[in-house]
């Protein structure tokens, strides 16, 4: 492959997938060694689970930055441009940087196959290992064993939380989920497992290798009311009161904080970096519209969770796409009540069976169900009636939406 455009690359490494079931990461490991031949930090830290993956690291990039350290950050997938994908210091790599990689990973694979997330991750590893950095914070993408991030042999390990989801590659049940997820820790390391319920498969390894592990609610602990929660963590003797709540999950936040005590001793400031920190498609709020990358009736809860406070007694209009392999059926029933009307908008994109989905969504609420024949129709539908709306299904719906609003609000300037 050769070309000096992104673009031809993303499409080059989409291309030449494996086989389905020869996703072991045993090879890779030659790619990784020549690569990878010294940390890719001083500390490196994964983050596993179904949910808050991405805000998790969002919050743990913000205090070590305000600390003075020099961070990278991967994370997947993207909303808008590939690049977001790897950060140094919560700026995206050019271009340039990311092609020189995706040559060098090319000309090691010889006959392996790779996956367009092997070729994202060895390049991420490759453009740190360049950087001397303090940290790397890295996200698995799906479930944890298979995953090539789980090269890494990480100091520090959290997993979020786990739910159904990816059941036709992770397993049907939240202990065989966990099984999966639970690979991300470490032996003689450390682990922050962010929710209070966490199947046996994960708790049970916990203990068994790592150094020390600590949960939420058992090791450190949230207390929640309306319009703020506070911290403790007894083991590093931090406590945080009044935090208001934001647009991200505040477990998340915890497991971070959580995370950055036992990763530094230098005093930040905490609450105000938790009430400023914000995530580009959660609940974030853009003119009248609400968008939302939830995708699994877990992380729809806190959407719930969000309208609910900060929305009270309020009814949306949604504009509503998700993939066929989720369970849109518990997804609608989840949120059917806050929903005045749908608005289903077909995708181009084999991964969503938009026929199947609005028979599905007719059958399972009692308010009108539209059919937009692209995200964009129904995003400037939206925006001239200015009603509110949330936006939500799959980070591709989000990421459409967010394009349909630039494009509209840049052809409003152009016309006034």
């Amino acid at each position: 492959m050769n070309s000096d455009h992104l673009s031809d690359w993303l499409t080059y490494i989409n291309s030449n997938r494996p086989k389905e079931g020869d996703f072991g990461l045993e090879r890779l490991e030659d790619i990784y060694s020549e690569i990878v031949q010294s940390p890719l930090a001083r500390k490196t830290i994964l983050v596993g689970g179904t949910n808050g993956k991405g805000s998790t690291i969002e919050f743990l990039k913000n205090f070590l930055l305000s600390a003075g350290y020099k961070i990278g950050s991967y994370t997947s997938p993207h909303l808008l441009k590939f690049n977001e994908r790897i950060k140094i210091n919560g700026k995206s790599i050019e271009d340039k940087k990311i092609i020189s990689s995706f040559e060098r990973i090319d000309n090691l694979k010889k006959k392996t196959r790779l996956t367009y997330f092997d070729y994202a991750t060895l390049a991420a590893f490759d453009i740190f290992s360049e950087e001397e950095l303090d940290f790397a914070i890295l996200e698995i993408g799906i479930g944890g064993k298979h995953d090539p991030v789980n090269l890494i042999n990480s100091d520090l390990s959290i997993i979020t939380n786990i739910e159904l989801d990816h059941e036709k590659w992770l397993g049907s049940s939240l202990e065989d989920i966990g099984d999966q997820k639970a690979a991300i820790l470490k032996g003689g390391k450390l682990a922050v497992l962010g929710s209070e319920k966490m199947p046996n498969s994960v708790t049970t390894k916990a203990t068994e290798i790592c150094s020390s592990h600590f949960q939420l609610n058992k090791d450190f602990f949230i207390q929640e009311d309306k319009t703020h929660w506070s911290y403790s963590f007894s083991e590093k003797d931090c406590n945080l009161d009044l935090i208001s709540n934001g647009s991200l999950n505040i477990d998340a936040a915890a497991s971070a904080l959580t995370a950055y005590n036992l990763l530094s001793n230098k005093e930040v400031g905490f609450q105000s970096i938790i009430e400023n920190t914000k995530l580009k498609g959660r609940c974030d709020i853009v003119n009248n519209f609400i968008l939302d990358v939830s995708h699994n009736p877990a992380s729809v809860k806190n959407l719930i969770s969000f309208l609910e406070k900060n929305f009270k007694e309020r009814k949306f209009k949604a504009i509503f796409a998700s993939m066929s392999e989720k369970d849109s059926s518990s997804i609608i029933k989840e949120i059917a009540h806050l929903i005045s009307e749908w608005n289903i908008c077909f995708m181009d994109d084999k991964r969503f069976d938009i026929p199947s989905l609005i028979n599905l969504t007719k059958s399972k609420v009692n308010a009108n169900v539209n059919i937009s024949d692209t995200v964009y129709s129904a995003v400037e539908r939206g925006y001239y009636e200015g009603s509110p709306y949330i936006v939500f299904g799959s980070f591709i719906t989000v990421s459409e939406a967010y394009r349909a609003l630039d494009k509209i609000k840049l052809l409003n300037r152009e016309n006034s």
